[in-house]
């Protein structure tokens, strides 16, 4: 078997941040410093947590501010926008795709269905938004378009942020969110193009009217 790669401390220090920081309201709207974010890693020096910032800068994520440190802005109606207007255009085409390819994702679907069910209590908003994000990802990696499948899973950060903002909003919607990806699968297990899309366009469309309220 071979072995895999050892993540590089550059590696360790943007996963820690991407999937451990930026998801956190609480640290919205604040600045952390190379040396903060060296202490909390552990086992690492500042030219690889500086390397790490850079990157999330320029994928948007943080905002690098000269004798501050880095920026964690908080999410914005523009990027909640953007973001769900981003993922009607890719997953109602991806439910198009698997449809008319026969590669209609059920199992994978119902798999993080069913452990989003299983993280729906309070305290496991986290957990809960991940399966989330993976219940939709896995529609767009069945299309095998594997340029679509990294545009999208690129944004994946953003939509946890989004999505835990949404929870934080509405704490309740999670048992009706639970139904409407339970209709998104039985449109595409359907085969018909039209309930599919119309069951995803209107769970995104109750996501933002959810978060348009706060």
């Amino acid at each position: 078997m071979a072995m895999q790669p050892t993540p590089s401390n550059r590696d360790r220090v943007y996963k820690f941040l991407r999937d451990e920081v930026l998801p956190d309201p609480s640290q919205h709207g604040s600045f952390l410093t190379e040396d903060q974010v060296a202490e909390r890693v552990g086992g690492t020096s500042r030219t690889p947590v500086r390397e790490a910032l850079l990157l999330l800068a320029s994928e948007g994520l943080i905002q690098l501010v000269p004798r501050h440190g880095a920026y964690i802005p908080p999410v914005t109606k523009q990027e909640i926008n953007e973001a769900l207007e981003y993922r009607s255009f890719i997953e109602t085409k991806a439910a198009e795709l698997v449809i008319e390819r026969g590669s209609v994702p059920v199992e994978a679907m119902e798999l993080a269905l069913k452990h989003q069910a299983e993280s729906s209590d309070a305290g496991h908003e986290r957990e809960f938004v991940e399966w989330d994000t993976e219940f939709h990802i896995a529609l767009v990696r069945a299309v095998g378009n594997s340029l679509m499948t990294k545009s999208y899973t690129d944004l994946r950060a953003r939509h946890v942020r989004i999505g835990i903002r949404a929870l934080m909003n509405t704490p309740e919607r999670q048992a009706a969110v639970i139904a409407e990806h339970q209709a998104i699968i039985d449109g595409l297990r359907s085969n018909d193009p039209e309930k599919a899309k119309a069951a995803l366009l209107s769970h995104i469309h109750t996501t933002a009217s959810g978060l348009a309220e706060a």
